[in-house]
């Protein structure tokens, strides 16, 4: 037989039960109470062992509510998390208990975490699709709510990210075009969506044009002069993405002294 030497009481409502063959357990008051954990009881290895796993289920439940209270978790989230500390039949059960009370339930993560993306970040529906596959989300429901997110992007979102990029961007029209394109690929917007966006001339490339001809010039005018300065300037302000008739243009203003 084991005998409960002592129980001490510890913070957050937590006991700690002293066991005669010199081994500790820490439970929940309700543990302490529904398993008559009073000291000077004497217990049989197999009493011993069906209270310790049943106290280390309870532990295993409310180690789970309390991770879930912070924000909504996935059911991948739940297993990896308790997965950390408990043995897998454990995991389990608290797993499939979570799931009958309906505190697990990956359709409403998804659907959560869609309209968190959705309205409070700049992200498209490839990164939500991106996201719930990490967590091992049902096909079936990555594309209902990635369907569902991209029907629910508007030209007004995409125009408003373009104004943004704008805003931060010192170049050629054609550069800020292609540039554009792939930061919003990345951020997870689909073709359809890039072409919700409106061209106009709202981009001025004038200021730096002339900033990028004159650095330009300036480090190949001691090297190079004439014909192959033009060359290379040409060349060179092509591949920053100017156009070519706008770079002749500007060519055709320099007199054959600068030219060389």
């Amino acid at each position: 037989m084991i005998k409960i030497d002592k129980v001490s009481l510890k913070k957050n409502g937590l006991y700690e039960v002293h066991l005669s063959n010199g081994d500790k357990m820490t439970v929940h008051e309700e543990s302490l109470v529904r398993h008559r954990l009073l000291s000077g009881r004497e217990l049989t290895g197999e009493e011993l062992e069906t209270i310790t796993e049943s106290i280390q289920y309870d532990q295993a439940y409310v180690d789970a509510l309390k991770y879930i209270s912070y924000k909504l978790r996935s059911h991948h989230e739940i297993r990896d998390h308790l997965g950390e500390d408990y043995a897998p039949y454990i995991v389990d059960d608290v797993v499939r208990r979570l799931m009958d009370e309906n505190y697990i339930n990956d359709e409403m993560y998804a659907e959560a975490l869609k309209n968190t993306m959705l309205n409070t970040s700049d992200k498209g529906p490839g990164m939500l699709e991106r996201e719930l596959k990490k967590h091992r989300i049902d096909e079936d429901i990555i594309f209902k709510k990635t369907s569902a997110f991209s029907g629910a992007v508007d030209s007004e979102r995409m125009n408003k990210l373009k104004a943004k990029e704008l805003k931060r961007y010192k170049g050629s029209k054609r550069h800020f075009s292609m540039k554009l394109q792939e930061k919003l690929m990345t951020k997870g917007y689909y073709k359809e969506h890039i072409d919700m966006i409106t061209s106009g001339d709202d981009f001025d490339e004038t200021p730096y044009f002339e900033r990028d001809f004159e650095k330009t010039y300036k480090r190949y005018r001691n090297r190079h002069e004439g014909y192959i300065l033009k060359q290379k300037l040409t060349e060179a302000l092509l591949r920053k993405g100017y156009e070519y008739d706008l770079i002749q243009e500007k060519l055709g203003e320099m007199t054959d002294e600068t030219i060389g």
